[in-house]
């Protein structure tokens, strides 16, 4: 019996350690990605800035919303992996699905099945999601000033 519980107590350190050793490198790899994201963003705003008016045409303009919609996935890829909420991931899959649809030339068929994802996602989002969920989604954002004092979950 003696041993038994040593056993568990054992597994019990063990599951905490890689648990926290997995909760160290998804914030490491958050650091990662949000440094690519900030020097791919300024290479964005570069390539803006250094471009005529004149080369501005629809494909310099598809091309620079792809790259600004993907810089959008990753920061909210960046948020899923901070939060550990339910809503995280729901934005994360919208985003994406959202971002798919306005870069890429669809079909109609392709464009039919995007919106019925993302019309999935908001119903998910409406009748599963709870008020706990919410809580917790909450409990890692920072409080402005005028929700400070108040108990309740927006």
């Amino acid at each position: 019996r003696n041993m038994n519980n040593s056993n568990h107590n054992f597994r019990k350190k063990l599951n905490i350690i890689i648990y926290n050793l997995a909760r160290y490198l998804e914030i490491a790899l958050s650091v990662v990605i949000l440094v690519v994201i900030a020097i791919t963003g300024i290479q964005l705003i570069l390539s803006l800035t250094n471009t005529s008016l004149a080369d501005m045409n629809s494909a310099f303009f598809s091309d620079f919303l792809s790259k600004a919609l993907a810089l959008i996935v990753g920061i909210e890829f960046i948020n899923m992996l901070c939060k550990h909420s339910v809503q995280s991931v729901l934005e994360v899959l919208l985003f994406s699905i959202a971002r798919q649809m306005v870069v890429e030339h669809l079909d109609t068929f392709q464009i039919f099945w995007g919106v019925l994802a993302i019309g999935v996602l908001f119903a998910v989002r409406k009748f599963f999601v709870t008020k706990e969920d919410e809580k917790l989604r909450h409990e890692y954002e920072i409080p402005n000033e005028q929700s400070e004092g108040e108990g309740s979950v927006k």
